[in-house]
């Protein structure tokens, strides 16, 4: 395997995370690494077949693929037998997860490619529950040992592939209900006691769905709740509508990557 390449989304930095310390233990066994954020190129004009191996990275949305991630697949073009592998970012190790994967698989099995690999990695809670500074530095550190055991998997053309029963199936189907869920409701506001009007926000949303006019930020109906907006802040100055309280801002995040030594 001398060229693959990574098409990746990351809302709040640990896929960019997972995605960047695989392309280097891939680059020390010699294989080209390419990298593109799903946001940022066009999936009709990808050209599948110039690699040895596809893969795409996520972070799971709701027991699923966030939904920019499935409507990318769907856009890839008709490839011919070309492997591919799947990487998927949780907060835990949950069977609920398990099944996140499936839908975006079917996808890219029907666009012709041949999926092998399918391996999640469980990183720092961003969602609901805030882990403590040892349960990020034991989850990285765990995280840190998988990749080269799963880049060898790769390059070696290992099978693997999650095996969700008929009940994880169901939760990721039920879990698709917040596709529509959060473009019904304008979910982040800016705190205008806080905000400097400097829109990074505006600048790094996947979805377009910030703008800023008459100096005044805007939230408006396509929010996709990667939450990107909220760690990237420099003033904190995103906040979330109920019901979403819950949601925490954790402080090992910098302008949406991770602050961990190694």
């Amino acid at each position: 395997m001398r060229r693959l390449c990574f098409f990746r989304f990351s809302g709040t930095g640990m896929t960019k995370y997972v995605v960047d310390r695989m392309a280097l233990e891939f680059e020390k066994q010699h294989t080209s690494v390419e990298i593109y954020d799903i946001e940022a190129v066009s999936a009709q004009s990808a050209a599948l077949s110039h690699y040895d191996a596809v893969g795409i990275a996520y972070p799971v949305h709701s027991f699923n693929a966030p939904e920019i991630v499935i409507d990318f697949a769907r856009q890839l073009p008709k490839a011919g037998f070309v492997d591919a592998f799947v990487i998927s970012t949780a907060g835990a190790d949950s069977w609920a997860n398990f099944a996140s994967s499936s839908l975006l698989i079917k996808i890219l099995l029907n666009k012709g490619l041949h999926v092998y690999y399918d391996r999640q990695f469980v990183m720092p809670s961003n969602f609901a529950v805030k882990d403590s500074e040892a349960e990020v530095r034991g989850k990285i550190g765990k995280v840190n040992v998988q990749i080269p055991t799963a880049v060898h998997e790769i390059m070696n053309r290992v099978s693997y592939r999650q095996r969700p029963n008929t009940l994880t199936k169901a939760v990721s189907v039920i879990g698709r209900a917040e596709w529509l869920g959060v473009k019904c409701a304008r979910v982040f506001y800016a705190d205008r006691n806080r905000c400097s009007v400097c829109g990074i926000c505006a600048k790094k949303c996947p979805n377009k769905n910030i703008s800023v006019t008459k100096g005044r930020v805007n939230f408006s109906w396509g929010c996709g709740l990667c939450m990107r907006c909220l760690y990237i802040c420099p003033n904190s100055a995103v906040k979330i509508h109920r019901p979403f309280r819950f949601i925490g801002f954790n402080t090992w995040y910098g302008n949406g990557e991770l602050r961990i030594k190694n």
